[in-house]
């Protein structure tokens, strides 16, 4: 009988699970003050259940909750009491919704409950919160909230200064798809929280593209993240077998490996090194997605700049994805230098896409057998040679600069040559409409009207008297010309002085 009276006393004297003491706990664990609505204990498995349990980052009540539970069920053990710290084996959230917006952090850090002592410090076991609702607010007026939901949440070895760990599975919004994620996490840094660390690895699978406007695909991806919560460190690999552009239809096997920075505090991205690969093309690209200063509260308030250089592919893998044609309209080795940024808007998203770039394009040839034939015919005859059946006779150079704006890319500087002949124009081309305004000049190495007889020569001579001739190189000869059309039906001209 004394060793049950001695045992009661120390349990009694050691009861962790009183109202005062578990709030006490959560505030300390979870740096945030604790409201319940009720409370009761639990004696034959020792322990509480707590229902009605709102999180904040002050005392005062001013802040937003940063998170609400319907239900929280804590188990401990007997054992348990005589530890130091002392140990709750688990603890089981219901109904969880967290809440992170920019006005709740503000507000924070205020009148926070102390740090905890050895005597007072608790050590979780394992905390399950399946079926949790976590959504992310941008602070700006009319957006929509983030929303995440949880399917299964694990942590283990929650406490005071110590990581716990993580297991994770959940679908996001944006693009939606289902995420694993292991690792750890803490511990909790309660001045600053983006100085938490946190570090794992993950899977995203079935992530569906088509959320996000003129492109669709299903993505895959895997990889690894570190460092802390305001600066996770993140390598990875996609693959989208299937992406497209919605206006061309015809999807490509897209793969990627990058290199990122992301602030998981405002959603900021700083990609470091981006490799995309697909058929024969492969570029590198670096930028970022970030708020910048005077960011319209349309889109998720970001804006995409990214620089990118493609030193081996073709023409036709790019045909490919952005033209509506069946087949692509050349086909040829290319590489480039471009700048591109995205603000965030109501536009589409190619109106929006604001670019910059040098490009060239060699050993081309125009898959259409009609616009090729007429590209070797000018050729030959510009060269003063007879006409040659073999249909690889002739290649084209293509280079030039570029600037595009609202769907239309305005060249201020187009080169194009074959043998025999150099093409210098300018104007502009028509992303959505595709058609083609180019005026510029032709300089051939022999007169035209050498080269052709019948009354397409007597033509010839007689409109030689009209053209804006600059000037004559030897037997060479420079022409006005325009190029109009589409660029798959595109048609050629002499520029008269009207």
């Amino acid at each position: 009988m004394a060793v049950l009276v001695i045992a009661a006393v120390t349990i009694g004297s050691h009861w962790p699970f009183t109202r005062d003491d578990v709030v006490q706990a959560l505030e300390q664990t979870f740096a945030s003050s604790v409201e319940v609505q009720s409370f009761h204990v639990t004696y034959f498995v020792p322990g509480c259940v707590m229902e009605g349990v709102t999180f904040r980052r002050n005392l005062d009540g001013r802040a937003p909750a940063i998170a609400t539970a319907a239900k929280l069920t804590i188990r401990g053990s007997y054992a348990g009491f005589f530890m130091v710290p002392r140990r709750i084996s688990r603890v089981k959230v219901e109904g969880l919704r967290v809440f992170v917006s920019p006005e709740s952090e503000r507000l924070g850090n205020q009148a926070l409950p102390p740090a905890a002592t050895d005597q007072t410090n608790v050590v979780i076991g394992e905390i399950t919160a399946d079926g949790a609702i976590v959504e992310f607010s941008s602070g700006e007026k009319g957006a929509l909230p983030a929303k995440f939901e949880i399917h299964k949440l694990t942590l283990n070895g929650a406490g005071e200064d110590r990581a716990m760990a993580f297991h994770a599975a959940l679908k996001i919004p944006t693009p939606p798809g289902e995420v694993r994620a292991d690792g750890q996490f803490g511990p909790l840094k309660r001045d600053d929280v983006g100085q938490t660390a946190a570090s794992g690895e993950y899977s995203f699978d079935h992530a569906d593209l088509g959320a996000f406007p003129a492109i669709a695909g299903t993505l895959s991806s895997t990889g690894k993240f570190g460092g802390v919560l305001s600066r996770l460190n993140v390598q990875g690999k996609t693959e989208v077998p299937d992406f497209a552009v919605d206006r061309s239809g015809h999807p490509v096997d897209l793969k990627t490996q990058f290199a990122a920075t992301v602030d998981g505090m405002n959603g900021d991205v700083a990609l470091n090194s981006v490799t995309v690969a697909f058929g024969k093309t492969a570029l590198f690209v670096r930028g970022d997605v970030s708020g910048k200063s005077g960011a319209h509260a349309s889109d998720d308030g970001k804006t995409v700049s990214l620089a990118g250089a493609q030193q081996k592919g073709t023409i036709q893998d790019w045909m490919k994805l952005v033209a509506k044609a069946e087949h692509p309209a050349m086909a040829g080795a290319m590489n480039f230098r471009v700048q591109v940024r995205v603000p965030p808007g109501d536009a589409s998203f190619i109106q929006r896409v604001n670019l910059t770039g040098d490009f060239t394009i060699g050993s081309a040839d125009f898959t259409k057998a009609a616009t090729q034939q007429a590209v070797d015919k000018l050729s030959q005859v510009a060269v003063g040679d007879k006409p040659n059946d073999d249909p690889d006779a002739v290649e084209e150079t293509m280079q030039g600069h570029v600037e595009m704006k609202n769907a239309v890319a305005n060249f201020s500087d187009l080169y194009f040559y074959v043998p025999g002949v150099k093409v210098h124009v300018h104007g502009t081309y028509g992303i959505l409409t595709e058609k083609i305004d180019l005026h510029g000049h032709l300089r051939v190495d022999h007169k035209l009207s050498k080269g052709s007889s019948g009354l397409k020569g007597a033509f010839l001579r007689v409109a030689e008297q009209f053209f804006r001739t600059s000037k004559k190189v030897q037997h060479a000869e420079i022409v006005p010309i325009k190029i109009g059309g589409t660029f798959g039906e595109p048609t050629y001209g002499l520029d008269l002085i009207k």
